[in-house]
């Protein structure tokens, strides 16, 4: 659990009673195709596990049933799915969380489960920079465009003296 522990780079503690075998199995699952894992604890083992490390606050919060979500490189995809589970299920929220070595309130997973997709906040930074670059082709488009048609119509009188 400790090689797990310090592989993560953000654990999420979650209360696990009341789930059946079935809940437990589908979350897992989503967890997985989300970049994380889960393992269901005894507190006393996670207790000396996460002494010395940087987990060691999420000792306050070990009472009852409790499950460890282990991240890899992407934090909010495994949040993302303990939130809408707890959500769908009538489970309780996330307990604690430490999150690049940092525990956070609540709140703070609340509002961190929150945060877009990295995929979604991608699309609106190339977005924010596509947008501008996209009206400046379509204004220099238009200008070249504008010249064209100038020097035809010029060319198109011109032609057209000769001809009478």
């Amino acid at each position: 659990m400790r090689e797990r522990l310090q592989a993560a780079g953000s654990v999420y503690l979650t209360s696990f009673q009341g789930l059946t075998v079935s809940e437990a199995n589908e979350l897992r699952g989503r967890l997985i195709e989300a970049g994380g894992s889960m393992q269901v604890v005894k507190n006393r083992l996670l207790m000396i596990a996460v002494k010395g490390t940087a987990y060691e606050p999420l000792t306050d919060q070990l009472s009852g049933p409790n499950a460890v979500t282990y991240c890899g490189e992407d934090m909010l995809a495994p949040l993302k799915v303990l939130a809408e589970f707890a959500a769908d299920h009538g489970q309780p929220p996330v307990k604690a969380a430490v999150v690049e070595g940092n525990l956070l309130s609540v709140q703070q997973i609340e509002r961190l489960s929150k945060v877009p997709a990295r995929e979604q906040l991608m699309a609106e930074v190339v977005g924010a920079f596509a947008g501008p670059v996209n009206d400046l082709v379509y204004t220099l488009n238009a200008v070249v465009s504008g010249l064209v048609y100038t020097l035809q119509a010029i060319v198109d009188e011109r032609g057209g003296a000769e001809a009478a």
